[in-house]
């Protein structure tokens, strides 16, 4: 069913029912109800995107991650963070389109999503020093919060104190007594990973051990080959995530090594695998990015926000009883 279809049937001009769906107030009530009679008895729904586009209001977000499918829908940040973003967007009755992008054109893949029209605010993760993403919107004058901080800070940001994060870690496997430390990161182009390794190397202060630094990009399999080759050598590991702690506690389990542990998110995995972690509120920021980017479509004023991390105590809770007078893997 079409709107000239609808029109024939009621005897009235394709712009009268148009006025109907857009502007019913503009319609005399009796031409009003027969058309909507007419629509409704033959399922006519008006085109929802159309309509937004005339307006100028899609009410339609976008955030594109820069990683693998799979990584969106496990248990992983990234969907804990889009259980709060979603939870504020569908409280707004606004949409969220989520896409993965892996490799190509970045700055083209932005240009033609900005020209399509179809999207109001953008949330941008991941972010690198030099940005090129942050340039463009910048440049294209579209509003956008960021999730993170890097090397300019040119623009609105949620974000969680990495430093304090990582200072809380170091700290925790000090007390623990360790004294040769396996730390893990995830990809050290990434300015949250600086400052995660900066704030644990802070946690350490005093500390007279050995401090190994490996990164596996967020790989499971990476992290379990880096762990196998440093077993022998060390008494405590920090995992710049929960993923590669758990892979890190499966070497360890398979090995029958008991050693420290601390991830950092406090996903559900943690909990379940009983893993000492750093919690950085992820729901808490996907709904303030989510506040703040909706605002700022809105013409509000919007301040950039840092929220702070809390460490978790889980499995290495044991360890403490230990630590006054030293102990050994």
């Amino acid at each position: 069913m079409t709107v000239k279809e609808i029109a024939n049937l009621c005897g009235v001009s394709v712009a009268t029912v148009s006025r109907v769906f857009n502007e019913p107030e503009k319609v005399k009530p009796e031409t009003r109800e027969r058309v909507l009679e007419v629509a409704q008895k033959y399922g006519y729904m008006p085109h929802a995107i159309a309509k937004s586009l005339r307006t100028k209001k899609t009410g339609v977000y976008s955030l594109t991650v820069m990683s693998s499918v799979e990584l969106v829908f496990e248990d992983s940040y990234v969907s804990k963070f889009l259980r709060g973003a979603v939870k504020y967007f569908s409280s707004k009755g606004l949409k969220l389109i989520i896409d993965v992008f892996t490799k190509g054109d970045i700055v083209g893949y932005y240009r033609k999503l900005v020209s399509s029209k179809l999207v109001e605010g953008y949330i941008l993760m991941d972010i690198k020093d030099d940005d090129v993403r942050v340039d463009l919107l910048n440049e294209l004058g579209v509003p956008f919060v960021c999730v993170g901080r890097n090397n300019k800070n040119n623009f609105v940001y949620v974000d969680t104190d990495n430093y304090l994060g990582g200072r809380q870690a170091g700290e925790h496997l000090k007390e623990l007594g360790c004294e040769n430390i396996l730390f893990i990161g995830g990809d050290p182009s990434l300015p949250f990973e600086k400052e995660r390794l900066r704030g644990f190397v802070s946690g350490l202060e005093g500390f007279k051990g050995t401090l190994y630094k490996e990164y596996a990009n967020y790989d499971q399999e990476i992290a379990q080959k880096i762990v196998e080759r440093y077993l022998d050598k060390i008494d405590g590991i920090f995992c710049t995530s929960d993923v590669i702690a758990y892979a890190a506690l499966r070497v360890c389990e398979r090995n029958g090594v008991e050693i420290p542990i601390v991830g950092y998110d406090n996903i559900l995995l943690s909990e379940i695998a009983n893993i000492t972690t750093v919690d950085q509120n992820i729901h808490l920021v996907g709904e303030k990015v989510a506040q703040k980017v909706h605002e700022m479509v809105s013409g509000e004023q919007v301040e950039s926000e840092v929220i702070n991390t809390q460490l978790v105590v889980r499995g290495t809770k044991k360890f403490l009883n230990f630590s006054k007078g030293g102990r050994g893997v």
